[in-house]
């Protein structure tokens, strides 16, 4: 057996795969059980789509970096979710803070890191916070053609708007509500990834629930 496995016996449907990172040669004898242990392998279960309604980009300039970078600010004017433990609109209010990378950046030219702050409302009335940090990274042509697009319209970007396929937008994901509230409290302890899309005056994202 090599020295990493994933468990794969009979009964791995009733229980949570693991995975042994495997102690070696170079592994300290005190840290040989603790690399031998067997931890259970975190899932990916679809949860909710979320597709956010925006104002046009606000440029704030370099911001304190002065690194040729862009801040940007982005308003949410509404939105609506939707999934497997409830639905609702997204009220109008929360913002998009991010930093565009600097062209001349030696790793990530015109990537964008984001974070944002949401506030849904469900269908029976139940106030949701969503907080989001992550990137969108990809060749720099395709991320200046997005940007063009958020500002000018896919239509008057030559080549258009780039597909979603031609970029990455990778977010990680946090909600906070009642902690008294029986259907929706588990939300305040639950981990999300999302994989999202901008388009147009819209950002789209399906959360992952990490199980």
């Amino acid at each position: 057996m090599s020295s990493s496995s994933v468990a794969t016996s009979a009964d791995s449907a009733a229980k949570p795969q693991s995975h042994t990172a495997g102690a070696t040669d170079s592994t300290p004898s005190a840290y040989t059980d603790a690399f031998n242990l067997p931890i259970p392998v975190p899932t990916l279960q679809h949860s909710f789509r979320l597709c956010c309604d925006l104002e046009a980009v606000r440029s704030l300039g370099e911001g304190v970096h002065g690194d040729g970078g862009q801040f940007n600010w982005v308003n949410f004017t509404g939105g609506f979710f939707e999934g497997s433990w409830g639905r609702g609109e997204i009220v109008a209010g929360g913002q998009d803070a991010q930093h565009l990378m600097p062209a001349s950046h030696p790793s990530f030219p015109l990537a964008a890191n984001v974070s944002t702050r949401y506030l849904l409302r469900t269908s029976d009335g139940v106030f949701i916070q969503v907080q989001t940090r992550g990137w969108r990274t990809g060749p720099k042509d395709v991320l200046q053609r997005l940007s063009d697009a958020a500002r000018e319209g896919g239509d008057k970007v030559p080549g258009g708007a780039p597909s979603p396929h031609e970029y990455k937008f990778r977010l990680e994901i946090e909600m906070e509500t009642d902690a008294r509230n029986e259907k929706y409290a588990w939300l305040n302890t639950a981990m999300w990834i999302g994989a999202g899309v901008r388009s147009g005056r819209q950002v789209l994202y399906d959360a992952y629930l990490v199980q």
